[in-house]
């Protein structure tokens, strides 16, 4: 995520926080910290995950409400971009205080780190859609070889993933955020809009531009709401389930599903729904988002 960001703002203190508007806009950490245990301990029973490593960290907001949703955790955190990874450190401080030291920040490719410099996870976590970063099979299978290597056994590798025609077409979505923290500590800041654009797809390469666009709230002085355009860039390779499925399992890892983790309001308790589907089941829909989950249970 880190990488693609399209301007220095971050850096001018008097500029608009990039970080923080895409940590509101994009990512529910508290969620995801709660439905990676689940998926641990129904895949692994009557074990506990304690360990989980986020990596293309970004703002590592997993690796963060990892440690602040549970006791005696440990989390780490790898991503390429020193400016992103100093970022993510100070909000890790402010955020958990002491318990920031279970938290190793790591600026480093994620293909160099690995066992027994560090210990291999209970949990290993690549969300935001960071998978798609790997475009070709080549660079996605060395990764995967590299992430079993990274999971403990047992442990678990969760990817997440998006497709269905609608991800096919060029489109804007429209957003108004107001952030409501859930954590103690986490700034308050005011609502804005936050616009997701896919701007193009090639078939033949499968590669999506997307782009995320914000737009600010009027300044109590007067004057224009400021946009942002193209705050993020992204140049993608759409991975299907049944590509990264086989990839995976060509990896070595022993049990690959695809889970989704939805919520009908009008059914209550009733209506959430987290756990393993068939690949099939998104056939029917216009646009979906579905998690990877590969197991390790043993084996060198």
């Amino acid at each position: 995520m880190a990488r693609d960001i399209a301007s220095d703002t971050t850096r001018d203190p008097a500029a608009p926080d990039l970080l923080e508007l895409y940590r509101w806009s994009v990512q529910d950490p508290e969620t995801h910290a709660t439905v990676l245990r689940l998926m641990y301990e129904r895949l692994h029973p009557g074990r506990t995950p304690t360990l989980l490593r986020e990596d293309f960290a970004g703002t590592s907001a997993e690796a963060v409400a990892w440690l602040a949703l549970g006791v005696g955790r440990r989390s780490i955190a790898v991503d390429v971009d020193g400016p992103t990874v100093a970022w993510a450190q100070a909000r890790a401080r402010r955020i958990l205080g002491a318990r920031a030291e279970a938290l190793q920040f790591l600026e480093a490719d994620v293909m160099t780190v690995a066992p027994p410099a560090v210990a291999a996870a209970d949990i290993l976590s690549v969300l935001n859609f960071s998978i798609l970063y790997l475009r070709d099979e080549a660079a996605l299978q060395a990764y995967l070889r590299h992430a079993r290597q990274c999971v403990a056994a047992p442990g678990v590798l969760v990817l997440n993933l998006f497709g269905g025609p609608g991800a096919l077409t060029p489109r804007v979505d429209h957003h108004v955020v107001t952030p409501r923290p859930r954590l103690p500590a986490e700034l308050a800041i005011p609502p804005f809009e936050y616009l997701w654009e896919q701007r193009s797809f090639d078939p033949r390469t499968r590669h999506l531009d997307c782009r995320i666009h914000f737009r600010l709230p009027e300044p109590a002085s007067g004057g224009n709401p400021r946009e942002l355009r193209d705050a993020f860039r992204y140049d993608w390779r759409l991975w299907t389930p049944a590509e990264l499925m086989a990839q995976l399992r060509e990896a070595g890892f022993d049990e690959v599903q695809v889970w989704r983790h939805t919520y009908d309001a009008s059914r209550g308790a009733a209506g959430v729904f987290l756990g393993a589907v068939p690949p099939s089941a998104l056939d029917s829909l216009d646009l979906w988002t579905a998690y990877i989950v590969a197991s390790r249970s043993s084996g060198p």
